[in-house]
């Protein structure tokens, strides 16, 4: 039997800041990698994964009761 997972007011918030930390920290630490910054094919899939944090970052403020 599935338990229900309860939603409270501070989940959306509390999400928005770790896919912000997480983007931050992609950022700052992986796409400004020497190998990263010389290799655009792993830079790409990296900023596409970025992206796609970005993406659910606006969703979850969307949803914001």
């Amino acid at each position: 039997m599935e338990e229900k997972i309860e939603i409270n007011d501070g989940h959306y918030l509390e999400l928005m800041d770790r896919l912000h930390v997480v983007s931050c920290t992609i950022d700052d630490h992986i796409l400004n990698h020497p190998l990263c910054e010389s290799n655009k094919d792993i830079q790409n899939k990296i900023d596409e994964a970025l992206g796609l944090l970005m993406e659910a970052y606006q969703m979850t403020g969307n949803i914001i009761p």
